[in-house]
C-alpha cells in the first residue's frame, strides 16, 4: 500500500511539473513567436522576432498598450530582463561589467552608454523638478531675527495673538513661520491689515512673545509716512473717495485710521507756531526693510527660476564632458596596461552610472528636510536629522571611493597596495578637477543671470 501511494504521488508530481513546463513554453511562444510567418515590411520568411533582411520587429498590432510601452524600452534601452541582471552585477561586482564588455560579452547586458543615458535622463529630470520646487521656498525665507526656541513656544495657550503693532513684511513672516518652522496655524497667530500693499507696512495682531523677543522697533519709511498723511488728510476716509484711483478695501482703511500720530506745535525761525506730526514707531523682524519689496520678491523668483533652468540645461552637458575626461585620466594612470581608450571609456561610464544612482542617497535630506531647513540647520533640524545628514554626507564619498577601489582592482588586476594608491590619487585629482569645473559653470551662470537682471 505504501508503495502504491508513493507511485501515485510521483505520478501526480510529474503531471504538475509537465503542466508548469507547458504553461512556461506557452508564455515563451506567445512572447517570442510572431502571429504571422512573413515580414510585413519586405515579405521575407521570419525565423524569429526580427526580420534578418530588413531588421523590422515582428510587431503584433493588436496587442495592448502596455506591451507597446514595454517594447519601446526593450528596443531603445534594451530594458528587458537584462536590466535587472545588469544592475545586480553593477552593484554587487564592481568592475565586472567593464571586464565583460572588454572581453566582447556585450549582448548579455544592457549597453553601457544606453544605461547611462537612461539613468541620467531620469535623474536630471526628477532632480531639477524637485529642486525647482524647493528653490522657490527661498523667496519666503529670511535669516532675520526669528529663533526656533522662541517659535516653539507659540504653541502654548499663553502665546495667543494679543498684541497689535505696525509691522513690516507681515505676510512674509507668516510664510516663513509655515515653511521654515512648520507652524501650521501661522495665519491665526499673525493676522494683519496692510496699509498700502502686502509687502510693506501692516497693522498686525500677534503674540507679544514674538514682538518682545524677535522684533525691533524702527522708524517708518518716508514714503509710507507720506502715504498715511495724505490719506488721513481726507475728510471722509472710505473706499469711494480713495486716492490715486487704487483699489483698497476696509482692511486698508482700518489700518490707516488706527495709526497713532502725535501732533505738537513748534516755533519756526520767524516765531510762528507750526504744527508738527510725528508718527509712532513701527516694528521690524527682518534685517532690513526693502523700499520696493514686491519688486524685490519678483526679482528673486525670476533669478532663482532662471538659475535652476540654466543648471538643468548645462549640467547634463557638464556630466557628459566629464566622461571623456574621466577616461583620459584612467588611461594616464594605467598607461602601461596599453588598453584601448574605449575600454577606459566604458569603465568611466559604469562608474559614473553608479555615481548618479548613489548620489540620490545624500540628496534625500535635501527634499525630506527642505532647502530652508538645511540653510539654517542649527535652528530648524533636530539632533536625529542632523546626525542622519552628517552620516549621509560623509558616507557617500566613502562608499563611492570603496566602489572605485574594488572596480580598479577588478578591471586592471593589480595588487591591493598599488591599486589603493592609484585610487586615492585618482579620486582626489578627479574630484578637484570636477569641482573646479562645476564652480566655473556656476559662476558663469550667476554672471549671466546677474547681467540679465
Amino acid at each position: 500500500m505504501l508503495q502504491d501511494w508513493k507511485e501515485r504521488w510521483k505520478a501526480r508530481s510529474r503531471r504538475v511539473r509537465r503542466k508548469i513546463e507547458l504553461l512556461r513554453l506557452k508564455r515563451i511562444r506567445q512572447k517570442k513567436t510572431p502571429k504571422y510567418s512573413h515580414c510585413k515590411n519586405c515579405g521575407t520568411p521570419l525565423e524569429g522576432m526580427y526580420c534578418y533582411r530588413c531588421g523590422q520587429y515582428a510587431l503584433d498590432v493588436e496587442q495592448p498598450f502596455w506591451k507597446y510601452v514595454r517594447q519601446y524600452f526593450e528596443n531603445v534601452y534594451q530594458f528587458d530582463t537584462k536590466i535587472w541582471r545588469t544592475l545586480w552585477y553593477l552593484f554587487t561586482r564592481p568592475g565586472f561589467l567593464t571586464s565583460e564588455f572588454n572581453a566582447g560579452k556585450i549582448n548579455s547586458y544592457v549597453h553601457p552608454f544606453r544605461l547611462y543615458m537612461c539613468i541620467s535622463v531620469v535623474f536630471f529630470a526628477v532632480f531639477f523638478m524637485l529642486v525647482g520646487e524647493r528653490a522657490n521656498d527661498f523667496n519666503a525665507l529670511n535669516d532675520g531675527r526669528l529663533r526656533r526656541s522662541i517659535v516653539e513656544q507659540l504653541g502654548t495657550p499663553a502665546a495667543g495673538a494679543d498684541t497689535t503693532i505696525y509691522l513690516y513684511q507681515a505676510p512674509r513672516l507668516v510664510k516663513t513661520l509655515k515653511l521654515r518652522f512648520g507652524v501650521e496655524d501661522a495665519d491665526s497667530l499673525v493676522r494683519y491689515q496692510p496699509i498700502d500693499n502686502p509687502y510693506g507696512l501692516s497693522r498686525a495682531t500677534l503674540p507679544r512673545l514674538l514682538a518682545d523677543s524677535c522684533f525691533k522697533q524702527t522708524d517708518i519709511l518716508p514714503e509710507d509716512w507720506d502715504f498715511i498723511r495724505k490719506s488721513r488728510a481726507l475728510k471722509n476716509l472710505n473706499i469711494e473717495n480713495w486716492i490715486d484711483g487704487r483699489d483698497y478695501g476696509p482692511d486698508n482703511v482700518a489700518a490707516i485710521r488706527t495709526f497713532h500720530v502725535d501732533s505738537t506745535y513748534m516755533q519756526t525761525a520767524e516765531g510762528r507756531d507750526s504744527l508738527v506730526l510725528r508718527p509712532q514707531r513701527v516694528w521690524l523682524w527682518t534685517d532690513e526693510v526693502k523700499k520696493d519689496a514686491e519688486t524685490d520678491e519678483l526679482q528673486k523668483q525670476l533669478f532663482v527660476n532662471d538659475l535652476v533652468g540654466g543648471l538643468s540645461k548645462w549640467t547634463p552637458f557638464y556630466m557628459m564632458f566629464l566622461l571623456p575626461l574621466f577616461a583620459a585620466l584612467l588611461k594616464l594612470f594605467y598607461r602601461r596596461k596599453r588598453m584601448p581608450y574605449m575600454w577606459h571609456f566604458v569603465h568611466a561610464i559604469h562608474l559614473n552610472t553608479v555615481f548618479l544612482i548613489l548620489i540620490c542617497i545624500p540628496l534625500v535630506p535635501l527634499f525630506a528636510y527642505g532647502l530652508d531647513d538645511l540653510m539654517a540647520a542649527g535652528q530648524t533640524l533636530n539632533t536625529a536629522q542632523l546626525n542622519s545628514l552628517r552620516i549621509t554626507l560623509v558616507g557617500f564619498p566613502v562608499v563611492m571611493f570603496l566602489y572605485l577601489l574594488m572596480s580598479f582592482r577588478t578591471v586592471y588586476r593589480q595588487g591591493w597596495g598599488k591599486t589603493t594608491v592609484k585610487a586615492v590619487l585618482f579620486y582626489v585629482l578627479f574630484t578637484a578637477i570636477a569641482s573646479l569645473l562645476a564652480a566655473a559653470l556656476l559662476l558663469w551662470l550667476l554672471a549671466m543671470e546677474a547681467e540679465a537682471i
